[in-house]
């Protein structure tokens, strides 16, 4: 029962190597400043509500509602980096691809991806896409932020914490990304829109089209297929599977894609 209890508490999307200490020294302070107030009245009320404060932090990452949309602002004031730094990180998924054949049904009719023995991106598609990530090269993090907020076909505000960029949406819809994972997907959905696919596909579709990507989003450089293991130093980060293959950058290691785990044969 408490096991299960914990289980619908936890929130994995703030937490862990996900969790933002900006958020998370936020509300320590902020609970801690509610204990002490409660502590002038009752002593074992102020335990409970420092116990119970902590642990929510600890399972959910923070206990304030709309947290994640308020540090980061606080903190963009501090002059030093609060927390560390993930080296790496995951990118989630702007929308989850439910139908694979019928997103590849929607781009080859669209012209985007070309069947010819092989999938190809469009060459017209692959130049509008470049030139498009390399008007963000230059752009801030939080101009980068806004402008994946603003491709995105639902509504949600934009953030920057440490590394990270944060899509926060309605109903916990909330979505990290890297840098390089941003600008890829802002130019991409963008560019698809240009290209007849309407905007709710352009955004599951701009996951698996990272594929197709020959130089970094971010720095420009070549990107080749790698492994967990080569790019983020074995299961350091938010990766279980160093033999994961990816397409990572060249240069700045950034993973921009990962391929399916294959499958292990069960073994009597």
């Amino acid at each position: 029962m408490a096991l299960s209890l914990i289980e619908r508490l936890r929130q994995p999307a703030y937490t862990g190597e996900r969790r933002c200490w900006p958020c998370t020294l936020l509300n320590l302070v902020l609970v801690a400043i509610a204990a002490a107030g409660t502590g002038l009245v009752s002593v074992p009320a102020a335990v409970l509500i420092g116990a119970t404060g902590v642990a929510l932090i600890a399972l959910r990452g923070y206990v304030v509602p709309y947290t994640p949309m308020i540090a980061p602002k606080l903190t963009a004031w501090v002059p030093f980096d609060i927390g560390p730094s993930t080296i790496n990180p995951r990118s989630d998924s702007l929308l989850a691809v439910d139908d694979p054949e019928r997103l590849l049904t929607v781009l080859v009719a669209a012209g985007v991806v070309v069947e010819d023995g092989e999938l190809f991106l469009d060459a017209a598609v692959e130049r509008a896409w470049e030139q498009r990530m390399d008007g963000l090269r230059e752009k801030s993090d939080a101009e980068v932020a806004f402008a994946v907020a603003e491709a995105v076909p639902f509504p949600a505000d934009s953030l920057v914490s440490n590394d990270r960029l944060l899509l926060a949406g309605e109903h916990n819809r909330d979505v990290w990304l890297t840098r390089p994972v941003a600008i890829a997907s802002a130019a991409g959905i963008d560019v698809l829109v240009e290209h007849g696919v309407d905007r709710q596909t352009a955004a599951a579709a701009v996951d698996p089209l990272r594929l197709f990507l020959q130089h970094c989003p971010d720095c420009g450089d070549p990107v080749v297929e790698s492994t967990v293991h080569n790019c983020c130093g074995g299961t350091k980060g938010v990766y279980d599977h160093p033999e994961r293959d990816v397409l990572a950058c060249s240069s700045c290691d950034a993973v921009l894609y990962e391929f399916p785990l294959a499958e292990s044969t069960p073994t009597n």
